[in-house]
């Protein structure tokens, strides 16, 4: 048995690392339960004294209660899909965390490898995946010329962003009536951000933030989605697949930095994939102009997406490495088998 605690609800990272990982270990013989975000510590403490599990996947440490160091004598998994380790008020937590799990599951090459330095027992890369989609989305053909920036929160991301309006006023000069859409916009945000994207030729659009189907739903007439990368933000270099899954599930050709693990998935058959702001150019114009080539693109990016970034393919790295872990215990651990002055502090 598998106990999970998320960073939060099912929504995001949560949904996808977490509550849907949990669903489908079920038919890979797991039993899995997945406890609510909003559950005090001492209600976490009583529904795993009470089950017993062999083993628990704790989601980063974003959620105040996960904190390895709160479950002492528990077998923990570390799951992270992000670099926190950059971010100043999760940092400390981070590196204390490494000292009390059992393993760590990491989004991208770059955070397992930080985890194994800074004292990780092991650390193993599973790409995030999602469900994959009965149909790939519309036809390239009946698809206007849209192009995607599909981050949330974008606004924080500067460099990114300013690398966005570089090639899009680019893409715009050469192929007049194009629109940029822009997403995750949020009460309180600067209604001013867009202007740093508008040129001449250029519409542009940000839509509010919704829910998770919906936003599969709104790339059903996006053309071509931006996957920018900026290494020299420490945050980025973390970054693997998170807003790139919804493009290859709705048969959306991605145009990304040779960043992260970017590299690592897509071939010149997949994506276009390159750090020159140039060649960003000339692909979004070529591709905006050739249906059928995007047709043929988004199709073997599919492909490629459903055997290695879907949540089955998820779930058996998963799988493997619940496996391993829980294998190597002496037995279900219980508060019982904790030292009197722990189990006093339980309950």
């Amino acid at each position: 048995m598998a106990v999970f605690l998320p960073a939060g609800p099912p929504q995001g990272a949560a949904l996808l690392r977490i509550y849907n990982v949990a669903e489908a270990l079920r038919p890979l013989g797991w039993r899995t339960a997945v406890l609510p975000s909003k559950l005090t510590l001492a209600g976490r403490r009583r529904y795993l004294a009470a089950a017993r599990p062999d083993i628990v996947v704790m989601q980063g440490v974003r959620h105040a209660l996960n904190r390895p160091a709160l479950y002492p004598g528990v077998p923990i998994v570390f799951d992270i899909d992000d670099a926190d380790f950059h971010l100043d008020r999760f940092a400390g937590p981070m590196r204390e965390a490494m000292g009390g799990v059992t393993s760590v599951v990491a989004g991208s090459r770059y955070i397992a490898e930080w985890c194994r330095e800074n004292g990780a027992p092991e650390a193993r890369v599973i790409w995030t995946g999602t469900p994959v989609s009965p149909a790939g989305g519309p036809a390239h053909a009946a698809r206007p010329p849209v192009v995607a920036w599909a981050q949330t929160r974008p606004g924080a991301y500067h460099r990114e962003a300013a690398l966005v309006a570089r090639v899009m006023a680019g893409v715009a000069a050469r192929r007049p009536g194009v629109t940029l859409r822009l997403y995750d916009r949020r009460a309180g945000d600067d209604p001013a951000f867009v202007d740093r994207f508008r040129a001449p030729g250029l519409a542009v659009e940000w839509w509010k933030a919704c829910p998770y189907r919906d936003y599969l739903d709104s790339f059903g007439d996006v053309a071509v989605g931006l996957a920018p990368l900026c290494p020299e933000t420490p945050f980025s270099r973390g970054k693997s697949f998170g807003k790139v899954l919804a493009y290859l599930d709705r048969g959306v050709v991605v145009v990304g930095s040779d960043a992260g693990e970017h590299g690592a998935f897509f071939t010149g058959e997949t994506g276009v994939i390159t750090d020159d702001e140039a060649a960003w150019v000339d692909g979004i114009v070529r591709l905006l102009d050739a249906a059928a080539i995007r047709q043929e693109i988004a199709g073997a990016a599919r492909e490629c997406f459903a055997a290695r970034l879907s949540v089955a393919a998820a779930a058996a790295g998963m799988a493997d490495v619940l496996a391993s872990r829980a294998g190597g215990l002496r037995g279900p651990w219980s508060p019982g088998c904790l030292p009197r002055s722990v189990r006093a502090g339980w309950f």
